[in-house]
């Protein structure tokens, strides 16, 4: 810090950046000492005053009313809410459209993981898959049970769209002889497809419309079998 010179006639235990004088205001402060003083207690007062503006800040910021369910120790935030374990259980129609088990009422469920690892780019970050275990059943139909990874994208903080992808194993009808009202899956192994739209509730429930179809890939009758492929709905829950 540099000092005011001998010359103003101040004390040099005052630093020069907090009294703003010119070489002229000098010369009126020493030839005039009441000047002087009504000066020196004015840069105090107002030195006084900021200290007391930088003190009372942090407070006067920590007493504003804040929105319910805000933060007083973080911003309020509209993006994606991070993603957690998730269940969900839902129910729709089974193979819609198909010459045999169509229209089965259908009952499915699902438990998917948090992502492994989360990456500060958005758009990087959604090609790091969830992974889920889950179950497909009817009544008087093929059921599946299946397990893969999931990619979540988020479309809005509230609306997102997902793909699935993983392996498979049914209860189907295989071999030469299928019931007329059943399908021929050709083999009992094979791998699940599944696209979903997705809405947040709230930050713990979600609903979400699925389109799931089992593939025959790898089957020696392949060119024969088809698998089911079913549409419906899922109720889904975060913790």
């Amino acid at each position: 810090m540099h000092e005011l010179s001998d010359g103003c006639g101040l004390s040099p235990s005052w630093p020069a950046a907090i009294v703003p004088y010119s070489g002229h205001e000098c010369l009126s402060i020493v030839k005039n000492p009441a000047g002087k003083k009504f000066r020196l207690l004015m840069v105090r007062v107002a030195s006084l005053l900021a200290l007391g503006c930088l003190a009372v800040s942090p407070l006067a910021a920590q007493t504003q009313t804040l929105p319910a369910g805000t933060s007083s120790y973080a911003p309020a935030t509209t993006s994606a809410p991070s993603l957690s374990w998730e269940a969900r259980i839902g129910g729709g129609v089974a193979n819609p459209g198909g010459s045999r088990e169509s229209g089965l009422a259908n009952f499915s469920g699902e438990i998917a993981t948090p992502r492994p690892f989360t990456l500060s780019d958005r758009f990087a970050n959604a090609f790091v898959p969830r992974f889920h275990l889950g179950a497909s059943a009817n009544f008087n139909g093929t059921r599946f049970a299946y397990a893969g990874a999931s990619w979540t994208i988020d479309i809005t903080s509230k609306v997102f769209v997902e793909a699935s992808f993983g392996a498979a194993v049914n209860d189907g009808k295989t071999g030469a002889i299928i019931p007329q009202n059943r399908l021929n899956l050709g083999c009992n192994g094979g791998t699940r497809e599944a696209a979903a739209l997705g809405v947040r509730l709230d930050d713990r429930w979600s609903l979400v419309a699925t389109l799931e179809h089992f593939s025959t890939t790898g089957c020696a009758d392949r060119g024969q079998a088809r698998g089911p492929a079913n549409i419906g709905a899922r109720l889904g829950y975060s913790f």
